[in-house]
Order: C-alpha cells, then sequence, then structure tokens
C-alpha cells in the first residue's frame, strides 16, 4: 500500500528542513513518498527541498506559479498514483505518526481527516486566543452553511484514497484556504465515508495566519462556494450517506505501528460513490 504526503510550501525555508527531517525518519519504509509543493516560492525553500531529496529519493519538488494553497495540493495529488494520497502543512505542526495514523485509517475507511477540536486531542501549546475565537466562529459558521458535521475543517491534515481523489478533484473550485471545504463538501455529496479523527497538533511559530483578516477573507469565500453549490446540490443528497461518527479513542503518542485508533466504523464494508449525487 503506498502514501503520497502532500506538503504545500510558500515561502516555508526555516521550518520545511526540520518537517522533512522528522518525516523521513518516522517513514523509513520505501512506500512513503514525501512530495513537497512550491507555490511560487521566492526563497531558499526549493534550495532546502533539494538538499533532502539528494539524499532521500523519496522526497520530490515540484515547484508552481502562484496558484494558491489548494491549487498545489490539488495538481499535486493529481499527478499522485499511490493508494493513499494525503496532505499536511509544512510547519510540521501535525507530527509524522499522527499522518501515519490517519493513513491507516483512510485505508480502512474512504478518508480520514485530523481534528484539533474533538476533546480527546492533545493540543500541548495553547494556540493564540484570536485564533482560537476565530476558528471556532469559522468551525460553526461551516456547519451551518455547508452542512457539514465535522468539528475541525481547517486542520491541515488529511488522507484519501486514490479512488476518492479520482472522483472528488474534477468537482472542485476553490483554490485558496477554503479547499478543504470544497473537498469534504464534494466528498460528501459522492457518497464517500470521511472519518474525523482526533490528533496531535503542536502550534508552531513562524504562523503567518492572520486571524481577522483570513478569516474575512475565508468568510467571502464561503459564501461564494455555497453560492456556487447550493442548486442542484447538498452536503449530503439522497444518495450520499454521512460520514463516519468521530472515533473517541485518545490519540497514540506512539511510533509507526502501534495504532491507537478504535474506530469502530472503519471495518465497515466500502461502496461505490453514487453517480446521482
Amino acid at each position: 500500500m503506498r502514501l503520497d504526503i502532500v506538503f504545500p510550501a510558500h515561502n516555508e525555508e526555516d521550518r520545511i528542513g526540520r518537517t522533512l527531517d522528522a518525516y523521513r525518519r518516522a517513514c523509513p519504509d520505501d512506500g512513503v513518498k514525501l512530495l513537497v509543493a512550491l507555490d511560487h516560492c521566492v526563497d531558499r525553500t526549493a534550495d532546502v527541498v533539494r538538499s533532502h531529496s539528494a539524499r532521500d529519493e523519496r522526497v520530490e519538488l515540484i515547484e508552481y506559479p502562484r496558484l494558491g494553497k489548494g491549487g498545489v495540493i490539488a495538481e499535486t495529488m493529481e499527478r499522485s498514483d499511490a493508494d493513499l494520497v494525503g496532505f499536511v502543512d509544512a510547519d510540521g505542526a501535525t507530527p509524522p505518526d499522527e499522518m501515519l495514523r490517519l493513513a491507516r485509517t483512510a485505508n480502512e475507511a474512504d478518508g480520514a481527516i485530523a481534528s484539533r477540536r474533538h476533546p480527546a486531542a492533545v493540543l500541548p501549546a495553547r494556540r493564540p486566543l484570536a485564533r482560537q475565537i476565530t476558528s471556532a466562529g469559522f468551525a460553526a459558521v461551516v456547519r451551518r452553511i455547508m452542512r457539514l458535521p465535522y468539528a475541525d475543517t481547517q486542520c491541515g491534515a488529511k488522507v484519501l484514497r486514490r479512488e476518492v481523489v479520482e472522483d472528488v478533484l474534477p468537482r472542485l473550485s476553490s483554490h485558496d484556504l477554503l479547499f478543504d471545504v470544497d473537498l469534504l463538501v464534494a466528498a460528501g455529496e459522492r457518497g464517500w465515508r470521511i472519518v474525523e479523527v482526533p490528533t496531535v497538533w503542536i502550534d508552531q511559530e513562524g504562523s503567518r495566519v492572520r486571524p481577522v483578516a483570513d478569516t474575512r477573507r475565508m468568510g467571502v469565500s464561503l459564501m461564494r462556494l455555497w453560492a456556487r453549490r447550493r442548486t442542484g446540490s447538498r452536503a449530503f443528497g439522497p444518495a450520499g450517506r454521512p460520514p463516519a461518527p468521530v472515533p473517541t479513542s485518545t490519540p497514540a503518542l506512539t511510533p509507526e505501528g502501534a495504532d491507537a485508533t478504535t474506530d469502530s466504523t472503519a471495518t465497515h464494508e466500502r461502496e461505490a460513490p453514487h453517480a446521482g449525487a
């Protein structure tokens, strides 16, 4: 079972090196590839990634013009031919063991997304208050407007099965920070089972998130996405099925192989997406 992990990066010269160090150590298997998707980087990010690629053939550098975070993720996922394809933020906030646990869960369902808002999630460093407030408010609006039951659509760690990627990507229109919401809405419309999993998430210094300005911009994008999708579709059409319940297990702080997820829905038989959605 092959896994490709996409790292979208925009001017990440100070953080991408240690992230790749951690993922290379945690993923000794040749079945895991690390695809760094550069979104119009003008710093030394490419040089840092090339130094890793020279030492480890599993690391691949892919450079794009300015496409936006969602744009470079979509383009890189589309060119992947792995059985499982995921993406994770380049800052290293999601430890590699958590990403590998998501992959194991996705392999038993249709996909898996990390959640920082689940009661069993572990956040060693407290997020700034402004980010907590804006994040909670945006999550509440997304659930209401887009009819998505997920607690955390914006956590930057998700893994999907190849067939889900091939089915859903052509249906997406968002290339900005709303890519995650668009992805989950489309997956729901098609009847894919996406499991939300509590995660370990370590807030990193150097974040470029501007809580108020970015939330306002995402709110405008959300209204545009809602307007595009409201005619003739809804988050879960009559042919779709709701996502699996959120697992209640505490995320494991153990190396790969010690799978602490006890998702009872992961063993359910998969169904093909419904073309009528």
